[in-house]
Parts: structure tokens; sequence; C-alpha cells
């Protein structure tokens, strides 16, 4: 990995580095080293009890395995910035499999609210959700910049609005002092909307971002896109761009092509994505 981070170095690219499905607290299909070996610091759901494949993010033990790998990349290797995918809770659906209620989280909610946790969804639960990730987010963000402060920072939330991911307050993120870049990812055939829909998260990203001074960054879905959305998905290209958008990628390199979440035309849906790539240079 350091070798590849040198090399995109060495031809004058930026390399940012996202800690990808890291404990299944960020996006990402991939395998998590830490809950194979760290079974007990898993997210226990409310209703059943059951542990999921997310770390927990209040566990001491996951936060600090995460920060000593955030320390050691930014001092081992040249790159430019840290990208904070997609931080999540587990996603139950359902306020009644809330997460978590692991004794970590038990003891931090009685010490915020002076009472024990109730194991329904409540007002004061929400808080708590949202004020440990929030947490979670800001001493990740200090770490960063504590450790090189050239290194930026940029944090990508789920374009879904709603309780139940730990991201409810995009403006609260945006404003981290330590942010530099705040992002979403519309991809709308994923939760199902609609190219208009899409634009109109992808406004409210880009106000957000003004509104605290911060740039913003927008992704496209270039992973298991039907055949036939070829041309709407890549025609989103000048309309971020037109909106005013600082940072605009795709998910990911040449539309997944051999990969298990390849799109349906990988090869076409490339062709279309890089064509608009390069007339926004011309």
């Amino acid at each position: 990995m350091l070798e590849i981070i040198d090399r995109a170095k060495d031809v004058g690219l930026k390399v940012w580095l996202n800690f990808w499905a890291y404990g299944g607290v960020f996006g990402g299909e991939a395998y998590s080293g830490f809950l194979h070996h760290n079974h007990r610091y898993r997210q226990i759901t409310a209703e059943s009890k059951e542990a999921v494949p997310s770390a927990c993010i209040n566990s001491e033990v996951f936060r600090t395995y995460f920060h000593n790998e955030v320390r050691k990349i930014i001092k081992d290797s040249h790159i430019d910035g840290i990208f904070l995918d997609e931080p999540h809770y587990y996603p139950l659906f359902s306020k009644s499999e809330f997460t978590c209620i692991c004794e970590e989280c038990q003891e931090a909610y009685e010490k915020m609210h002076s009472e024990k946790m109730p194991m329904e969804y409540t007002d004061q639960i929400e808080t708590f959700r949202e004020e440990s990730m929030f947490r979670f987010l800001s001493d990740t963000c200090g770490l960063v910049k504590s450790s090189k402060k050239t290194t930026e920072v940029c944090v990508c939330v789920l374009p879904v609005e709603g309780p139940m991911f730990g991201t409810i307050d995009w403006e609260r993120i945006a404003s981290m002092p330590n942010v530099d870049m705040f992002s979403t990812d519309p991809y709308y055939h994923v939760f199902g909307k609609s190219k208009k829909w899409a634009l109109e998260v992808a406004k409210k990203a880009i106000r957000v971002a003004k509104k605290y001074e911060k740039k913003s960054q927008l992704w496209l879905q270039l992973f298991r896109l039907p055949r036939g959305q070829e041309k709407a998905v890549s025609a989103l290209i000048p309309e971020f761009n037109e909106l005013g958008v600082d940072s605009l990628f795709g998910w990911s390199y040449l539309a997944n092509k051999g990969t298990h979440i390849a799109s349906d035309e990988p090869e076409l849906l490339w062709k279309y994505v890089t064509e608009q790539f390069v007339s926004l240079g011309e």
C-alpha cells in the first residue's frame, strides 16, 4: 500500500486514504479483521440482544485500534488526506432493534443522562447516539490533525435523512474545526430515489459546506448500476459541476469491472463518465 501511495505521488496525483469498511462502521462490503478477532466489541441490538457485524464506536478497544491505525498510516505514508466514508450505526431499520446497548454504551448513557439506558428508542437514545457519533468523528479528525497538521480530512455522510444511521445533523459535522471537506454520495439507484432527489441532496451538501467555509464533495454511483442508466448517471457530472461542487468522485475505478459489485455495463459507463470529466477541462 505504501508503494502504491508513493507511485501515485510520483506521477502527480493526490492521495486520500479511505478506511473502507473498517470495523463495519464505515461504508464498504469488505472483510473487517477487527470484527473477526474481536467479537465481543460489536454493537448489540436492543430487542434481540444480538451482536451485529459492526464495531461499537464507544468501545475503547475499537477506538484505540482504529486511532492507532490512523496514526500509523499518517506517520508511515505520504498521503494528502483521510476520507471518513459513511460513518454509521448498523442499519437495522427498526427502532425496536436499535444499537448499541453494550455495557460501555450503557455506562456512557447513564453518565450523560443520569439514568439507566432504556431498551426502547427514545429522544434521549437518539441524542445519545448522535453525541456518540459526533464524539467519535471529532476525536478522529482531531487525531489526524495532531498527527500531521497538513493532512486534510473529508467526512462523507450518508445521503438519507433519519435517526437510524447516527448522522442526522449535517451542519454539526461540517462545522467541526478539523474537517476540511464535507461530502455525501446521493446514489439514487441504491436508495430507490430519483435523479431529482440526487440533485436536491447535492444542493444541500454544497450549501452546508459553504456555510462553514469547507470544501464540498459529491460521489457518483459506478457500482451495480443497472443497464441503460449509464448516460443518466454520467450526465450528473456537469450538473453537479454547475451547482458549484469542489470535488467530484465516482465509486469506483473502471465502474468496478471484474468485481462482484460491477455495473451491468462497466466499460460503457466508464466511457461516458470519463468523457464527461474530460469535457469539464476543455
